[in-house]
């Protein structure tokens, strides 16, 4: 069921969600689209949850049109993580999406999730 959940938020990436985060440093390449992406996950599995993900994430650094992704993560909030994600284009990143969802292979990580993932596209002033 989360993974369906999972799915189906991925599938929206792409509308725009009305919370801006700024950056206080030059982290994104100019003209850059930068996404975070949140993930609530169940505190006592955060760190086997980040292991997993930095296995998917070398596929996705691979992807056409990805320039960047980190993670994130702070001491008060153990049950969260955040994906930085830079790209060339909104377009490059929900082709991406669109891969993980044709090619399932991301619902092992289902069982780390305690809720929705958040999707913040970011605007620079």
């Amino acid at each position: 069921m989360r993974f369906l959940a999972l799915a189906i938020l991925l599938a929206f990436t792409s509308v725009s969600c009305s919370n801006t985060f700024y950056l206080t440093d030059s982290h994104g390449a100019p003209g850059a689209e930068q996404i975070i992406v949140e993930f609530p996950v169940v505190p006592e599995t955060r760190d086997e949850f980040i292991v997993e993900l930095e296995k998917i994430l070398v596929d996705t650094r691979a992807f056409d049109g990805c320039l960047e992704v980190t993670i994130w993560t702070n001491d008060q909030d153990d049950d969260k993580v955040w994906l930085l994600e830079d790209w060339q284009t909104r377009a490059h990143q929900e082709a991406y999406l669109n891969w993980r969802i044709e090619t399932n292979n991301t619902e092992h990580l289902g069982q780390y999730l305690a809720g929705e993932l958040r999707f913040l596209w970011l605007e620079q002033h």
